[in-house]
């Protein structure tokens, strides 16, 4: 079957009106108060795929067999949903891509009603198969590219329902652990309080010999020195859930107050037999808050000594240079069983 020659001369027309068209349609959008997103993207960003929808309704247009207009509807609703895509990376919500699909086919429709008056007398058959193709082209092509954005909208709450899944998973996770951790709290404060408690009785007792009250007394002061310990880390911890932990940053010695704090911990490692190690260098200055520094380090410390039952515990501090900063580091080695994996 031969091409229809108005069909060709039509497609012609729109091919030398393309610039136009395209202005035109540019224009109009820029001018519907209900159109915001336009605004923020360049002439080559907003014209996007639509060039070659319009390049797949030419074709459409001089296509007469059957398998090559489909071929053309083909690739129009591929261009029609990459178009979608397109708009959706750029923060388009649905109905602007709707509203935007609809001022290019007012504008192509305009064409054609200019095209037909030119041409005079009545509408032909041909003009009425044009309308057709158009029509048909713009809603495969609205319903393309809302397919797409759908599917788009689709990942993209699913991607967000996992993270939300995932972030309540976290919170409950950390729910269990600062519960876990007040209980161990609560634990070692009863634990210390019975202590103070017996070594207290005790003391009341008139007929003890002066080394067994000697020998209470100094029990006696290391479970109060516990008890004021724990207590201020259960301060600690009260103040960052409540966010009102803040850093005081200063330049300080970090190797003199790690020296002092070590020196204060030889006795209660020579007490469970263990080694106590120091090194490091004998100055090293850094910006830091000395107190969180030093508490740090006291917990690792004890923790370190309380669970080593032999050999001993190593503590060394250095500084290096990673990516061109300087840096200095904390670390605290001992011959413990370690922690389980979970």
């Amino acid at each position: 079957m031969a091409e229809d020659p108005q069909l060709t001369d039509l497609a012609n027309h729109l091919a030398a009106r393309r610039t136009a068209i395209l202005e035109r349609w540019r224009r109009a959008v820029e001018t519907d108060p209900r159109l915001t997103s336009a605004s923020a993207l360049t002439r080559t960003q907003f014209y996007d795929h639509i060039p070659a929808v319009l390049d797949a309704l030419d074709n459409w247009l001089r296509s007469e067999p059957p398998s090559e207009r489909a071929q053309a509807e083909q690739e129009q609703k591929e261009t029609a949903a990459e178009h979608g895509f397109h708009r959706w990376h750029h923060g388009y919500d649905q109905t602007e891509v709707m509203r935007e699909w609809s001022h290019l086919y007012f504008c192509l429709i305009d064409e054609l009603d200019d095209y037909a008056s030119a041409a005079g007398g009545p509408e032909t058959s041909s003009m009425r198969v044009a309308r057709r193709i158009v029509a048909r082209c713009f809603s495969d092509g609205v319903i393309e590219s809302a397919a797409r954005y759908s599917r788009l909208q689709q990942i993209e709450a699913a991607e967000r329902v996992r993270d939300l899944e995932q972030a309540v998973a976290q919170v409950e996770e950390m729910e269990l652990r600062r519960a876990e951790m007040w209980r161990e709290a609560a634990h070692d404060l009863r634990g210390n309080l019975g202590v103070v408690k017996n070594v207290t009785a005790a003391l009341n007792y008139k007929d003890a010999p002066e080394p067994m009250r000697a020998e209470f007394l100094q029990i006696l002061e290391k479970s109060v020195a516990s008890l004021h310990a724990l207590l201020d880390d259960m301060v600690v911890l009260s103040r960052l859930e409540a966010g009102h932990e803040r850093r005081d940053i200063a330049t300080i010695d970090v190797a003199a107050l790690l020296k002092e704090l070590c020196a204060g911990f030889q006795a209660a490692a020579r007490e469970r037999g263990l080694f106590l190690h120091v090194e490091g260098p004998s100055a090293l200055i850094v910006e830091g808050d000395a107190v969180k520094i030093r508490r740090i380090a006291q917990n690792l410390l004890l923790n370190a000594i309380k669970y080593t039952e032999k050999g001993g515990v190593r503590i060394k501090w250095t500084d290096f240079d990673a990516d061109g900063l300087q840096k200095w580091a904390l670390i605290v080695q001992d011959t413990g069983p370690g922690f389980e994996s979970t």
